[in-house]
């Protein structure tokens, strides 16, 4: 049986269709034109979201603070929670991202992909993170140790907007692309889900982790998920 659904929140539509097959047509879009919608479930520990004059350019963006880290790890994010989306999946996410001067961007957690109902403890699953200004995938939370990374890709810029696009092939024998800007920085292929785990269901973007001595603040936009 195939089931459709449909969430509208103030400015992101969340579409879900055949949501007992796995959470295939999942799409969601948002702009913040209108604010953050309720659709989305937010995350703010010892951080804040809200909207904001998009700097340099129209209309508005969302705007994540995080304070220094000390003791717990503080976030400012917005989770989408979905349908079982299973291994031999494809998930898009693609997003524009404006990092201020001041804002180190080094050790911030930018996207994760998790698993809320795997019956493991921190939501295992895979990370977009930033190195030294270079995006990288974090597979710590499914049991590997080395990360992804490419340290002769180019460094991200403060003070101006930047298009990162994140594709992930969900499995044992999984793959994962990552593009700045339009091009290919980064390609990983090996395990992106936990062993023993079918699945991911939880989508989180902005600063999901910030482990700096100092606060952090980055602008987003133009967000685009989508799976097949």
């Amino acid at each position: 049986m195939i089931r459709e659904g449909l969430i509208c929140g103030a400015a992101v539509v969340i579409s879900l269709s055949a949501l007992d097959r796995g959470g295939r047509g999942l799409s969601i879009s948002e702009g913040f034109e209108r604010g953050i919608a309720r659709s989305w479930v937010r995350q703010e520990v010892d951080g804040t979201l809200d909207t904001v004059p998009a700097t340099g350019r129209d209309g508005q963006a969302l705007r994540a603070r995080a304070a220094p880290r000390r003791g717990r790890v503080p976030k400012a994010a917005l989770i989408a929670r979905t349908a079982p989306i299973v291994s031999g999946q494809r998930v898009r996410v693609a997003f524009d991202l404006f990092v201020p001067a001041g804002t180190p961007i080094n050790s911030l957690q930018i996207v994760d992909l998790e698993c809320a109902t795997c019956g493991e403890g921190g939501n295992p699953g895979i990370r977009l993170y930033l190195r030294r200004g270079r995006l990288r995938i974090d597979r710590s939370k499914i049991g590997i140790a080395r990360a992804w990374m490419n340290d002769a890709a180019p460094a991200l810029s403060a003070d101006r907007w930047h298009r990162i696009g994140l594709d992930v092939l969900l499995g044992a024998q999984g793959r994962a692309r990552v593009t700045l800007d339009g091009r290919e920085v980064l390609v990983g292929e090996g395990a992106t889900l936990l062993p023993g785990a079918d699945h991911l269901d939880r989508i989180q973007i902005g600063i999901t982790a910030n482990s700096n001595a100092v606060p952090a603040t980055l602008l987003v936009d133009n967000i685009a998920i989508s799976t097949r």
